[in-house]
């Protein structure tokens, strides 16, 4: 998947999804038919497999036969003329087998398997020509080199970027002054601080801005005092709290307002943690198109 695909995945993922394309058509036919059936499906199944070697043996006799490719490590015409001879000898042996599976279903009257019988030889017979016939046409074809990475090693003009407006999601922990630190580190003279906070209260959940409970009324109260406090410190500040849904309400605050960048803190939570109290940081930034800057707290 690497070598040729250049896709490069989370190696449990790939386990996942290879495990499931193996599993999932098979507990569909036992789910059909019952455990009478298993035994064979067993033994159509170890056909199948027998059939695919030819499919994987031609391309990799082609492969390491290929100078262009394998340079020194070409196999040698003894070892080519043995690699075909055991190959010719595979497909023969699996294409009687298959012929002995497939003849019952051509001495009834049923038209339907005869049709998808024929359908299937005549498809899977398509691509045993083509990954014969391929390189003799790869040759007409210039193939790009595979490489993991762009080839480029000069890089292009390095910008410091200026941030007009950042804004800032706040708890009201501990933890405030060192998020706020970070976002005036990343700021200029002339950018300005959008302070958010969300609040989460069951009034502001039911009620949104109508809520006025004692929660809602502190965090205005709290938002307002470190507004003053940054414009007694030379910053432009301005606030604006959210309410009910955390994710949405940073988002769309952030939208609204046209932010260049978010400063935000992550407590670190994995796993259980990230289920109970909630996970924000991933899904804010899969929702912004601006850079996110995480603080770790």
């Amino acid at each position: 998947m690497e070598g040729y695909l250049s896709l490069r995945i989370n190696p449990i993922l790939r386990r996942l999804i290879t495990r499931l394309i193996a599993i999932i058509p098979a507990l569909i036919v036992i789910i059909i038919y019952g455990e009478s059936r298993v035994d064979a499906l067993l033994v159509m199944s170890q056909v199948i497999l027998s059939l695919q070697l030819g499919y994987a043996v031609i391309p990799l006799i082609q492969f390491v036969s290929d100078k262009k490719t394998m340079g020194n490590f070409a196999i040698k015409p003894v070892t080519k003329i043995a690699a075909w001879l055991i190959a010719t000898v595979l497909v023969y042996l699996n294409l009687r087998m298959l012929f002995n599976e497939v003849l019952p279903y051509f001495e009834g009257d049923v038209l339907l398997p005869k049709i998808l019988i024929i359908s299937a030889a005549l498809f899977f017979g398509s691509i045993m020509v083509y990954i014969i016939i391929h390189p003799m046409l790869k040759r007409s074809v210039k193939i790009k080199p595979i490489t993991p990475h762009t080839a480029g090693t000069q890089l292009s003009p390095i910008q410091k970027p200026v941030f007009n407006k950042i804004a800032i999601a706040l708890d009201f922990s501990e933890n405030d002054s060192k998020i706020l630190s970070y976002a005036v580190g990343q700021g200029s003279p002339s950018s300005s601080y959008l302070l958010i906070h969300i609040v989460e209260s069951p009034a502001a959940i039911l009620l949104g801005k109508q809520s006025d409970d004692y929660e809602t009324r502190s965090d205005k109260q709290r938002m307002d005092n470190y507004i003053q406090q940054l414009l007694v410190l030379g910053f432009s500040a301005e606030a604006e709290i959210g309410y009910k849904n955390r994710v949405k309400e940073i988002v769309r605050i952030v939208k609204d307002n046209h932010g260049d960048l978010l400063v935000i803190g992550a407590h670190g939570h994995t796993g259980l943690r990230d289920f109970i109290y909630g996970e924000t940081v991933n899904a804010v930034r899969h929702e912004l198109k601006i850079p996110v800057l995480v603080v770790t707290l």
